[in-house]
């Protein structure tokens, strides 16, 4: 009997210990860091940020998240085809969604496929412009010494310049919508509060609030002579172009005349090297921002 007792004792704590050893490493497995994805306190460092601003001007243009079409930087499906500046031609099933913008049919599904395009675009150019900004700030707190003072300040322009941008693109879209800064994300949880439209007048205040302070920080030359980067110029250019979108043509003249006597850019010599494919001449001095 005691050795019955005995016996299932061992095999009672036998089994006790090995299910600590099972669920100990169970533990370690489920630990496992996910594949495929960047943990932020992996991006607290220069390299981190300089790739995050990276990632906002990515969304200058299409890419494969957001589509092809809809969301072009040079917004021709919604200027060229609607003015009858373009005409789509083909065949019925090549890109319908044109179509329909053709026939100004925004109520269409067909339509509504390039508008949803265009506002993912420059929605996510913000999340990422904010996201640079509020990694930059980190950054700058727990390792102080990481970025120089210079390059954390052309950092901190470029990205709210972008942000900037990005809105004026919604702004030129559908006049009311809302204006997102960085401080409008919630750290706990990493989700965007929802704003309400703001009205046009609005957006365009806070719009040239975030190139006023770009250019009171950006240089006047692109950093690391990397020419699509902003710099203070063309923070002003951009200013004179939002005081024209919002009819104060007295702020757009003073504005833009002054890029014109005091900034870097002039006349080409000639009308084809500003639209030119031969690289000698790209970048050229009429360039304000190209990328």
């Amino acid at each position: 009997m005691k050795t019955l007792l005995r016996s299932r004792l061992v095999l009672g704590a036998a089994l006790f210990g090995l299910l600590g050893a099972v669920t100990y490493a169970c533990k370690d497995f489920l630990n496992t860091p996910s594949q495929g994805t960047v943990a932020s306190e992996n991006l607290l460092n220069r390299a981190g940020v300089e790739g995050s601003l990276i990632a906002a001007y990515r969304m200058l243009d299409c890419n494969s998240f957001t589509g092809a079409w809809g969301c072009a930087g040079s917004n021709w499906p919604f200027g060229d085809i609607t003015s009858d500046d373009a005409y789509k031609g083909s065949e019925a099933s090549d890109q319908p969604q044109a179509t329909q913008v053709e026939l100004y049919n925004w109520a269409s599904d067909q339509a509504e496929t390039y508008l949803e395009q265009k506002w993912q675009t420059v929605y996510e150019g913000v999340v990422r412009a904010n996201n640079t900004l509020r990694l930059l700030a980190r950054v700058q707190t727990e390792k102080p010494q990481e970025i120089p003072a210079g390059d954390a300040a052309s950092i901190k322009g470029e990205a709210t310049f972008l942000r900037a941008h990005y809105h004026f693109e919604a702004y030129r879209m559908w006049g009311s919508v809302p204006y997102y800064h960085e401080g409008d994300t919630d750290p706990a949880t990493w989700k965007a509060n929802l704003l309400p439209n703001l009205t046009p007048a609005e957006v365009g205040a806070d719009i040239l609030a975030d190139l006023n302070a770009a250019a009171a920080v950006l240089p006047d030359a692109p950093r690391n002579g990397d020419a699509g980067r902003a710099t203070a110029w063309t923070a002003r250019a951009y200013k004179g172009r939002v005081f024209a979108y919002l009819g104060q043509w007295d702020s757009a003249l003073v504005t833009l005349r002054d890029v014109r006597a005091s900034g870097p850019y002039a006349l080409e010599q000639s009308y084809d090297r500003v639209w030119t494919g031969f690289s000698a001449f790209k970048n050229g001095k009429e360039t304000i921002w190209a990328y």
